[in-house]
């Protein structure tokens, strides 16, 4: 029978066995904290490149200033552009996003942007444009003075789900051909709805909906497909021939 001594000792020994039982929790500890640490630092690491990369990688257009990160370029009609890169909004939406600043004469508006290769989309744009904004996106073949407030709850422009959804409100101006009179126009409302399938369109004096200037929809493929009604022909001569006219593209 094993004396007393005897016992403590055998434990001792089993112990002794598996010298590393009581340090493993440690070292389990320790290494999720070097990962973490680890983690932590190449987040910063990318952080800092991704920060130092030109502006003009992002808005390829002369002028441009900055960087990624925060970055600036002028905008045709004498706006600038501004952007703050949004690290989160990037990773959740699979792509480079930012907040948009752009301000200008008449011009002061901000929103979401989220760039894609061959694809655009902006959410709340928001507040006030001159035309000369309008005419460096859209290129039209005629001028106007006048104002408009933006209300635009989104723009998607490429890629496969194209569509918008708000409106523009102008006030009453004038407008007319390069190096051709001018005339007076109204105030206006230009409301594009989202629907399935297609975003429908729909441009007409301010509070008079049912008398529209121009109607047509806009397909998640890009088709656009525009019409100037009689009436929109005779207030806005400049843009298109009396009667009316139908208009289909391509975004």
């Amino acid at each position: 029978m094993p004396t007393p001594e005897a016992v403590p000792a055998a434990a001792a020994a089993a112990i002794d066995a598996y010298p590393d039982s009581y340090d493993a929790p440690v070292r389990r500890r320790l290494d999720r904290r070097a990962l973490a640490i680890g983690g932590i630092g190449l987040g910063v690491y990318l952080s800092t490149l991704l920060a130092t990369i030109p502006a003009r990688i992002v808005a390829p257009l002369p002028g441009a200033t900055g960087t990624i990160w925060h970055g600036a370029a002028p905008v045709d009609g004498g706006s600038r552009a501004e952007w703050r890169w949004s690290p989160l909004a990037s990773l959740t939406g699979i792509g480079f996003a930012a907040d948009v600043t752009v301000s200008g004469p008449q011009t002061a508006l901000t929103a979401r942007a989220l760039l894609r290769p061959g694809s655009m989309l902006l959410e709340d744009a928001k507040g006030r444009a001159g035309f000369g904004l309008i005419a460096a996106i859209a290129r039209p073949s005629f001028a106007c003075d006048l104002s408009m407030r933006v209300d635009l709850a989104r723009v998607a422009i490429g890629g496969g789900k194209q569509g918008a959804d708000g409106r523009i409100a102008s006030e009453p101006g004038n407008c007319g051909p390069f190096g051709g009179a001018p005339v007076a126009v109204p105030a206006m409302a230009f409301d594009v709805r989202q629907t399935p399938g297609m975003a429908v369109i729909n441009l007409a004096p301010a509070g008079e909906r049912r008398r529209p200037f121009i109607v047509g929809g806009l397909t998640e493929e890009g088709k656009l497909r525009l019409i100037v009604t009689a009436e929109g022909a005779a207030a806005m001569p400049f843009l298109s021939p009396p009667g009316g006219m139908k208009i289909e593209t391509e975004l």
